[in-house]
């Protein structure tokens, strides 16, 4: 069952890939006569394998092709200066200078049909908006635009913003005329966490505990930002996968030690992780690194990491089908991907060493460094592209890291406890200051070591694909001497 899964998903997945370079207007009907072939020859495995495998690609083919572009409507207003009307319908991220917020078209400004489409636009910090928050904008509706290193466009087609609004200037605000009713009070309790952790912490670790806790990736200063970045711990300030995975993991442990079996314990933990989610604001990507965090987490505790192919491609099935332009405009679903990949294929290699080789009581450090590797083996490629640069030094820093996330993330979400019973109680941060200066002296202290970060900005995408390819290769060649060592094991018992 699941290697013919594994094919079907993989075969859906190609296809997806392939829409972005074959125009193949036929592919829903290939699809369609593939799947009815495939099950009249349900009886001859081989060709109903075959068949079916061959509907799943032309399926993939039809839904990368049936996509709708984000600014369908919009592109009527481009380049118009006038006064518009919208409503804030997601979120604004504060920055240092900024309030980064998408909008939603309203009548009488708009259409019916650009309702339904996204707006970004840079306001001034103040006056400060809400999500639900009607507005009146002054400004000049134009396409994102495209420059030579970086598709600025496809990177907000894939949050659905389909437009940007130049120049803004509020005409006029009225509070909370729009939105869902849940949504606005999410919104308000996460607003409170800030001016929390903003009143009781010191930047930067109020900036990085922000970024942390609510998904705030801009409040971090940014000379911090780029330590991190340098230390290989941006996905610190980002939720990710290796966030809920560490998060899933705690929360396991300590309903084992509460008196959960095992095997059930996962279940309220992945509630308490889903939770963690909505308090970032029920961002796509907090739920998308859930379901890679869970996928992990639940083969890692049950011993079967290697068999986790086939629940990892149905995710990214899953996240393909929902928003095609992910795999190649969001760099998050594509570190996501290829981070757990690694862990799948690389880490089992050296778990065999650690296991023969060190004593037990160095055996968890090793694994867990070995885990860090194998992600980062997987992902510097992709980063050398987008950032320009690797970090040479992640693999340990991560293991320093991801040591005290959970303890952190529990430490501030007690402190946020303990200042909504008790009103603001400072000592109660204490604990959370601790480590959140640990994470930032732990990327200050990494960075200032000599070749812990090299630039690659001639890194082409053709020098990915080779390391790809050779790595692969290499995989297949370990398990085929695995398996070879296996059989003559065999034969001589």
């Amino acid at each position: 069952m699941l290697p013919s899964l594994f094919w079907h998903l993989s075969a859906f997945l190609i296809g997806i890939f392939g829409a972005s370079f074959i125009n193949w207007s036929f592919s829903l009907w290939y699809s369609c006569f593939l799947l009815i072939l495939s099950l009249l020859l349900r009886k001859k495995k081989k060709y109903f394998q075959f068949f079916l495998t061959l509907a799943f690609l032309c399926l993939g083919l039809w839904r990368g092709q049936a996509s709708r572009p984000v600014d369908q409507y919009l592109q009527a207003y481009f380049n118009r200066n006038d006064t518009w009307d919208f409503w804030v319908c997601a979120d604004p991220e504060p920055d240092w200078h900024r309030q980064i917020s998408i909008l939603c078209p309203l009548t009488p400004s708009f259409n019916k049909g650009s309702q339904n489409e996204k707006v970004l636009v840079n306001l001034a910090i103040y006056p400060q908006v809400r999500y639900g928050d009607k507005l009146k904008i002054k400004c000049r509706l134009k396409s994102p635009p495209v420059f030579p290193d970086f598709n600025y466009a496809a990177y907000l087609a894939a949050r659905g913003v389909g437009a940007i609004c130049s120049w803004p200037e509020i005409v006029e605000i009225k509070k909370e005329g729009a939105g869902n009713r849940s949504l606005i009070k999410l919104y308000q309790s996460k607003r409170w966490a800030l001016e929390k952790i903003n009143a009781a912490l010191p930047e930067p670790e109020s900036g990085l505990a922000s970024a942390l806790l609510l998904g705030y990736k801009k409040t971090l200063y940014p000379l911090e930002e780029d330590n991190f970045k340098q230390a290989g711990l941006s996905h610190i300030v980002a939720i990710s996968g290796g966030h809920i995975s560490l998060l899933l993991n705690l929360l396991i442990v300590l309903l084992i030690y509460l008196g959960f079996s095992r095997n059930y314990a996962i279940w309220p933990a992945l509630a308490g992780a889903s939770l963690y989610v909505l308090l970032t604001g029920v961002q796509a990507s907090a739920w998308r690194s859930l379901l890679m965090g869970a996928i992990m987490i639940y083969t890692w505790r049950r011993g079967r990491l290697a068999s986790a192919w086939a629940p990892l491609l149905l995710a990214a099935a899953v996240m393909l089908i929902l928003n095609p332009d992910l795999w190649y405009s969001d760099l998050g679903f594509q570190l996501s991907f290829l981070a757990i990949a690694g862990m799948i294929s690389l880490y089992p290699l050296y778990a065999s060493y650690t296991e023969k080789y060190l004593r037990r009581r160095f055996r968890n450090i090793a694994n867990a460094f070995c885990l860090s590797l194998s992600a980062q083996l997987a992902v510097w490629p992709l980063l050398a592209i987008k950032s320009g640069g690797i970090s040479l030094i992640a693999p340990i820093t991560n293991v320093f890291a991801f040591a005290i996330f959970g303890p952190l993330v529990l430490s501030l979400l007690l402190a946020l406890g303990f200042n909504l019973l008790f009103n603001l109680v400072y000592i109660s941060w204490y604990p959370a200051y601790i480590l959140l200066t640990y994470l930032i002296r732990l990327c200050r202290l990494a960075v200032s070591l000599p070749g812990a970060y090299i630039e690659t900005p001639n890194f082409r995408i053709e020098y990915a694909f080779f390391y790809y390819f050779v790595l692969t290769l290499g995989i297949i060649y370990w398990h085929y001497c695995k398996n070879k060592k296996f059989k003559k094991r065999d034969i001589f018992d």
